[in-house]
């Protein structure tokens, strides 16, 4: 053998105990990197196995059962007991306006002055008429008495003095028609004249609104007549006021069910002694029939929507594996009916006496362990025991 082929040999014998040192010093430092981050998830899943279960505050409500009256709905716009636009009979200039815009007035008052000057002087030569025709009238009475005037002069001034009586009662009635006065108690709208403006007749001067009590017309279907009676409730709500209820009852109802729609016209009366409710309102209107029924209702908060269906969360008692009471949740899908007041009818899913989740439903998922608080914040720490 030569002595470059023992060279090569030596050499590749040094090389491959070289790499045979460097594979093992790799696996040694990589077993070390490896056993400690392996340690590192044991230790992980051991503290978190041991963490304690998280728990969701939320609140929480019964299901009730409830008496649901039966109820008609219908729409209508509201009317003032009594309403008008003032106006006048008489044209004339006016002379003066004795009230103001938005002004409450009671039945009679005056309201404006027409120019009534010519009438007056007119009043006043008719008086004097009347008056010469009442002594022409004694004296023939009296000539009559001794035969010195026959009986048809003694008609025809009897005529003149009744001619003379109308006279005077017209031109009475013209002056007091050359004041306007309110017809009724109510509230005044926003003038439409101005003091000096010669107002033709029927002109309207200002509108008046009796506000004591509200009317609201609507209809109904003829499937409802037999139902209907006067004296019936009436719950109503209002564009203007949309979370108060008004309470009325059914005043009249229509004789005649419009052939072509089939529908009747009912009326609806409402006491307005606080004024709240304005002529032209738009009106939601709910008419409570006698029939009631018993149904399940929840509060409309602890109602959740989604694509699948709506649903509730159930809050159920229970044991963990230590023996502790605790709470979690039962997602339960639901059918909804009708809504009133903020509760809502429940179909199915739920029971009378199920403690429903009305609040804080956003951290929930079945099995969800929570604690049911007192406050609707979700942050007091006490807790109401469910059932």
């Amino acid at each position: 053998m030569s002595a470059g082929s023992v060279a090569r040999n030596v050499l590749r014998s040094i090389f491959s105990w070289k790499m045979l040192f460097m594979l093992i010093g790799s696996a040694v430092i990589f077993g070390g990197v490896f056993f400690k981050i392996f340690s590192g998830f044991a230790a992980m899943q051991e503290q978190m196995a041991n963490m304690p279960v998280p728990v969701v505050n939320v609140t929480a409500a019964p299901a009730e059962t409830q008496d649901w009256g039966v109820e008609v709905p219908a729409i209508g716009v509201l009317e003032a007991r009594r309403g008008v636009d003032v106006s006048t009979s008489m044209p004339g200039l006016i002379q003066q306006i004795l009230f103001e815009s938005g002004d409450k007035v009671t039945a009679g008052q005056a309201l404006v002055q027409l120019d009534a000057d010519v009438e007056r002087s007119n009043l006043a030569k008719a008086q004097a008429s009347l008056k010469l025709a009442r002594a022409d009238l004694d004296r023939g009475e009296s000539l009559l008495a001794t035969n010195n005037i026959s009986k048809a002069t003694l008609d025809q001034r009897q005529s003149e003095y009744d001619v003379a009586v109308a006279d005077v009662a017209s031109l009475a009635a013209q002056i007091e028609k050359k004041t306007i006065f309110a017809p009724f108690d109510g509230v005044l709208g926003i003038r439409k004249v101005n003091v000096g403006q010669y107002l033709e007749a029927g002109v309207a001067i200002v509108n008046i609104q009796d506000l004591s009590v509200m009317f609201v017309n609507f209809s109904v279907s003829q499937r409802e007549l037999s139902d209907l009676k006067v004296g019936h409730t009436i719950k109503m709500t209002t564009d203007a006021y949309p979370v108060q209820e008004f309470e009325g009852e059914i005043s009249a109802i229509e004789p005649l069910i419009n052939q072509q729609t089939g529908m009747v016209e009912v009326q609806g009366r409402f006491d307005n002694a606080d004024g709240l409710l304005r002529p032209g309102m738009f009106a939601k209107l709910a008419i409570q029939l006698p029939s009631r029924m018993q149904v399940v209702t929840v509060p409309q908060t602890a109602i959740s929507y989604s694509l699948y269906g709506d649903f509730v969360y159930v809050v159920k008692s229970g044991k963990d594996d230590a023996g502790a009471d605790i709470n979690t949740v039962e997602k339960r899908i639901i059918e909804t009916g009708e809504r009133r007041a903020g509760s809502i009818i429940i179909e199915s899913g739920v029971a009378a006496g199920d403690m429903i989740v009305t609040s804080g439903q956003l951290k929930l998922d079945n099995g969800t362990r929570v604690a049911v608080v007192k406050d609707d914040t979700l942050s007091l720490p006490e807790q109401v025991p469910v059932e």
